[in-house]
């Protein structure tokens, strides 16, 4: 599957034919074509009816409003609960909700998607679009969502169609509705996906002979088993080539033991007979059979040898690849097993170039009486890996209260990544962080981010870098020290911006002052009421 993020598509002609080209594919029946001119390509409404909602997810190649729903793996129907919402007067076709871990259905926090059918366009097919926000619920004192981010809501849809097989691309699209929608900012960039159609799938059948009947026999394909006592095991699978093995049966040899199976728009058939076994005999499989690698690493699988009847002695195992290429190198350690009731080697496998690969494991015993041999089939897919970005900070150096302290943030590409990145900052409370300068870095590149506090203390700010589907953390430590002041005072140990031993010296002057201002005024009191030389006279 074809995956593109953060390509900003441009809604101009000559621009939209680049990414459609660069998107051309078949998509089962349905074809995007390449256009010289795209006069005809449909337009897409920018808002809905009461421009409360911008639209900011579009949806082409097969995309009806119920396969979206059906592919939005943990979102839920909340049509019950959402507000009457239109565009072009027509009631959104699907209503789905994602709650949050933290979050209640139709209560919130949670991302709320409208889906709307647009029909069909010979530029974009089966195509619809939507309207997605996060929100949640406030009482004061009605309850009612509110809403607090397009970006966050239209980025978990881009997250979901990514991890799921239908999507064929996820784009950038510039729709150019960039403004302020119930007080929160939307960038003006739709979320393009192309979707698939469902796949056809065709019957599988594995019908054997020469089992005693009601004996438990299994098929093993692509990675999944079905047991059964009945002479046939059917599984169902859409076109594609896919490996089987026939599990060991006691007394029995399967004829084929494993094989590929091929299927192209029609059923398919496989038949095996089972050989009553009497000689010394064993079996060969591997664990995986299917595996996928990134380019550089190296693929192991298990060979297992097991043995039937009794059989003693060396099986030499070797290896071949198909396509035969100089690009994939392999080796089985060890080459020779001594065979008792189970042994095991290691096959290990190593590309120098992308594609798939089928390894081919011969075990022989040789002996002068007999010679047995079987295979055993590990299908391998070497991949570029993915391209992504790396983020770095620098905590800054410990700062005066007030000061700004200053960290640097690196974005570097990674596996040929280009795209724009955007950082966010989510600070303490009582940290002040300005807006990184620059806000967007373009694949790579550095940013500043600016942070000071009143307050002493040891903080951590988290800076997010988000491109696309692709998320980053970094989180730094601001150190806010006790501003010094000249004579060697801290800030915090000022009263009034005046130092503690001054300010206690002014208080007990003031004291002092007072006393004796009090004792003065006692003494001018008695002097003016001489309670001693009264004259009292005693009436005889």
């Amino acid at each position: 599957m074809v995956r593109i993020w953060d390509r900003e598509v441009r809604s101009t002609k000559a621009s939209l034919t680049i990414v459609l080209f660069a998107l051309t594919m078949t998509v089962g029946v349905f074809v995007l074509p390449v256009h010289s001119s795209f006069a005809s390509a449909p337009s897409v409404p920018t808002q809905t009816d009461d421009g409360l909602d911008p639209v900011n997810l579009i949806f082409t190649g097969y995309a009806p409003s119920w396969w979206l729903a059906q592919n939005l793996v943990g979102w839920d129907n909340t049509a019950y609960c959402s507000t009457p919402k239109t565009i072009g007067g027509a009631m959104p076709n699907a209503d789905l909700e994602h709650v949050d871990s933290v979050g209640f259905p139709c209560l919130g926090p949670r991302d709320h998607v409208r889906i709307w059918d647009m029909g069909y366009s010979p530029v974009f097919g089966t195509w619809s679009i939507g309207a997605v926000h996060h929100d949640k619920l406030l009482c004061n004192p009605l309850c009612h969502h509110v809403v607090d981010s397009w970006e966050n809501a239209e980025r978990d849809v881009g997250q979901a169609f990514a991890s799921v097989s239908v999507a064929e691309s996820v784009v950038n699209y510039t729709l150019g509705n960039a403004g302020y929608y119930q007080n929160v900012y939307n960038d003006g960039n739709a979320t393009l996906v192309v979707l698939k159609p469902p796949q056809t799938t065709y019957s599988v059948m594995f019908n054997e002979t020469g089992l005693a009947g009601g004996t438990l026999w299994s098929v093993t394909l692509d990675g999944s088993t079905i047991l059964s006592k009945s002479s046939s095991i059917g599984f169902t699978e859409p076109n594609g080539t896919y490996p089987y093995s026939i599990s060991p049966v006691q007394g029995y040899n399967p004829s084929p033991s494993e094989g590929v199976v091929s299927v192209n728009g029609s059923a398919v058939t496989e038949l095996l007979s089972f050989a009553p076994s009497s000689s010394p005999d064993f079996t060969i499989g591997s664990t995986p059979r299917t595996m996928s690698a990134i380019l550089g690493e190296t693929a192991m699988s298990t060979i297992n040898v097991t043995v039937m009847n009794g059989l003693s002695g060396n099986v030499t195992l070797s290896e071949s690849t198909m396509p035969s290429s100089s690009s994939i190198s392999c080796s089985l350690s060890p080459v020779e097993v001594l065979v008792t009731s189970s042994s095991s080697s290691r096959l290990s496998c190593t590309a120098y170039g992308v594609g798939s690969y089928n390894v081919t494991v011969t075990a022989g015993y040789n002996t002068d009486s007999r010679s047995v041999t079987h295979t055993t089939t590990v299908s391998i897919t070497f991949a570029l890996p993915e391209a992504d970005f790396t983020i770095t900070t620098l905590s800054p150096a410990p700062v005066d209260a007030g000061k700004h302290a200053v960290s640097t943030i690196t974005i570097t590409p990674v596996n040929g990544f280009t795209g724009p990145v955007r950082l966010s900052v989510e600070a303490p409370s009582n940290v002040s962080c300005e807006a990184t300068s620059p806000d967007i870095i373009e694949t790579s590149g550095n940013a500043t981010l600016s942070c000071s506090s009143i307050l002493p203390g040891t903080y951590e700010v988290i800076i997010t870098a988000t491109s696309g589907s692709r998320i980053h953390t970094q989180t730094i430590s601001i150190a806010v020290n006790e501003e010094e002041t000249p004579d060697g005072n801290t800030s915090s140990s000022l009263i009034l911006g005046i130092p503690p031993t001054m300010i206690y010296g002014i208080l007990g002057g003031a004291i002092v002052a007072i006393l004796v201002a009090g004792l003065a005024m006692a003494n001018r009191a008695s002097k003016n009421h001489p309670m001693g030389n009264s004259t009292h006279k005693i009436a005889r």
